[in-house]
């Protein structure tokens, strides 16, 4: 019975939250960050940081960090989408690719690290930034209520509900409780590129050198923050998550990628959770 494996949905975590605080591992699968994802989330963490007697304090950095690595995922994903789509399209456009050839093309581009980092340079990253943002604004307002949405942008966000059903990219979280640490591992489907990632650990290396002069919240002027999709604010706010723990980030948040993934992990060890002195 240890072992058992329930599934809960939605607000059924927060009916059987008492109980589901006492286990030691939890996974999550999650498509979006809706507010109510979020909410549930925060009572399970909430939960978990009582129950180890964390500082409550330390309940600020843990969530916000985490919050901004299932958004980062959340955006990937949908990044991911648009830039398939417009691969796939663009391969179609070339007039002399029958569709399901161009649906082969594409596989064989995804599969291949330097093929797929090549058509990045060729589907403009600028562009792909700017439709995400745009897809992340209007299902806020649509969730919101407070915005009425044009026939235009529903029509907008109906197409690409479907290009992201159809390629059904998913995101996982578990969390664990260890002995010594409450550990977070985050997967989402979509990898990231060469060029992003060697952006993210050079940005990260950047902060690091602050932080050991005490100014890491330097990091966040003009002159130092990366803007660049995928290598700016979100990853930054999570290590200075760490940094305000008293933690170095680079020891306890990797980020690892294959063809069709990126991961996230976070160590937060139980000793910084529960100082009492920041």
């Amino acid at each position: 019975m240890a072992n058992e494996k329930i599934k809960y949905k939605g607000s059924e975590i927060l009916q059987n939250l008492d109980r589901l605080i006492q286990k030691d591992y939890f996974h999550f699968e999650l498509k979006g960050l809706t507010k109510s994802t979020r909410d549930i989330v925060n009572e399970v963490v909430q939960g978990i940081l009582n129950r180890v007697g964390a500082n409550p304090l330390t309940s600020f950095h843990l969530f916000s960090g985490l919050m901004e690595a299932l958004l980062n995922a959340v955006k990937a994903n949908t990044r991911f989408v648009i830039f398939q789509d417009e691969l796939l399209n663009k391969l179609k456009a070339q007039g002399q690719t029958p569709e399901e050839e161009a649906e082969e093309l594409l596989d064989i581009i995804l599969e291949t690290e330097p093929l797929r980092d090549a058509m990045q340079r060729y589907i403009v990253p600028d562009k792909i930034k700017k439709v995400v943002q745009k897809i992340l604004t209007l299902s806020d307002k649509k969730r919101s209520k407070k915005h009425n949405l044009s026939d235009d942008e529903k029509e907008f966000l109906t197409i690409v509900k479907e290009k992201v059903k159809k390629y059904d990219l998913k995101i996982s979280m578990k969390i664990e409780i260890r002995p010594t640490s409450v550990y977070i591992r985050i997967r989402n489907d979509s990898p990231i590129m060469g060029m992003d990632l060697n952006r993210i650990r050079k940005s990260r290396e950047r902060h690091a050198e602050l932080a050991k002069q005490g100014n890491s919240a330097e990091f966040f002027r003009p002159d130092f923050l990366d803007e660049k999709e995928s290598a700016g604010f979100g990853i930054a706010m999570i290590d200075e998550g760490f940094y305000n723990l008293g933690l170095d980030p680079l020891e306890c948040f990797d980020i690892q990628t294959s063809k069709k993934t990126t991961t996230v992990y976070l160590n937060y060890p139980l000793e910084a959770l529960q100082k009492m002195e920041f």
